[in-house]
């Protein structure tokens, strides 16, 4: 990652961290230390030195945000320094910011028992409110497996994308909303982006250029067509790639690139909700590693929209 990136999208950064060694007291990061992160650091908070009390207040502030950020990328937010949030961690009695963000991750899990308590009482107290409930029902299953995701691969996808001179999306049925979603922004920076129907999935493949990227997108049940495409651009030596729910995934045993995204279900209905956020964070990384030249480009379209009276 460059410097760029990090002025571009600092909330998503995920690159490694340099550790500085500190000095620091043992803490326990067993489940139920765990829950205790986020009130050490209100207790704490008047007592800490400026600096980290800053990043303290921005991680207060902004939860969520902070679970999967990196302390430089925390440092950035919070108009301290990459230092600054590792020495709160250590302030904190951790041995080091992976640590830090690892108990926070998990306490993440530990907090949603506690927010689905409160939201099944207030659905409970909303005249069974069926809609108030399938939505609480999505997101207390989906919370949890936050900490599943791995950076790195969808690093080295946004990576592949860049680097492709055709990136051919093949979601089907109910995923063809993930594949045309990510379409129209990636056709924002980059001018060949594809989203072949079924009949046509094998012709684009076929004739498509040797540096060029197949995707392909699909949750259990599996589209057998889907994984064809990438079977089939692996024997063309095209590179190959799959946003899928798990290892097992016969799209992630085929794929050179795996983006492994758990896939919930909602009675009838295979839930994209953790999917579209993967798709979200996979575009903001290649953003990201345009650096400057995606800043050109939005530079550009917005002029052009405004010009054409795009928006109201």
């Amino acid at each position: 990652m460059t410097g760029v990136s990090i002025e571009l999208f600092p909330s998503i950064l995920y690159t490694e961290q340099r550790e500085i060694i500190l000095p620091y007291r043992s803490h326990d990061i067993s489940k139920g230390a765990a829950a205790m992160i986020w009130e050490d650091m209100k207790k704490q908070l008047e007592t800490l030195p400026r600096a980290q009390k800053n990043a303290a207040k921005y991680m207060l502030e902004n939860p969520s945000e902070s679970l999967f950020m990196t302390a430089q990328a925390l440092g950035v937010m919070s108009h301290t320094s990459e230092a600054t949030v590792i020495r709160l961690a250590a302030t904190l009695g951790f041995p080091g910011f992976p640590e830090f963000k690892e108990a926070l991750q998990r306490e993440a899990k530990n907090q949603l028992s506690t927010f689905g308590r409160l939201t099944e009482h207030r659905a409970k107290h909303e005249q069974e409110n069926g809609i108030y409930k399938n939505i609480l029902f999505e997101l207390n299953q989906s919370a949890p497996k936050l900490a599943e995701i791995d950076a790195a691969s969808v690093r080295a996808l946004a990576s592949a994308i860049c680097a492709s001179e055709s990136v051919y999306l093949i979601g089907l049925r109910s995923t063809r909303s993930l594949a045309v979603y990510m379409q129209y922004y990636l056709t924002w920076f980059l001018p060949h982006v594809y989203t072949p129907e079924n009949d046509f999935v094998e012709n684009y493949i076929v004739t498509a250029p040797k540096n060029s990227l197949v995707v392909g997108i699909s949750f259990p049940r599996y589209t057998r067509l889907t994984l064809r495409s990438i079977e089939m651009a692996n024997k063309m030596g095209i590179k190959t790639a799959a946003i899928t729910d798990a290892a097992s995934s016969p799209l992630a045993q085929a794929a050179k690139i795996s983006v492994l995204v758990p896939c919930v279900h909602v009675a009838h209905i295979d839930s994209l909700m953790l999917p579209l956020a993967m798709a979200n964070a996979i575009l903001v990384e290649v953003a990201n590693q345009l650096g400057g030249k995606a800043l050109e480009r939005l530079n550009q379209l917005e002029k052009m929209w405004d010009k054409e009276g795009v928006y109201c």
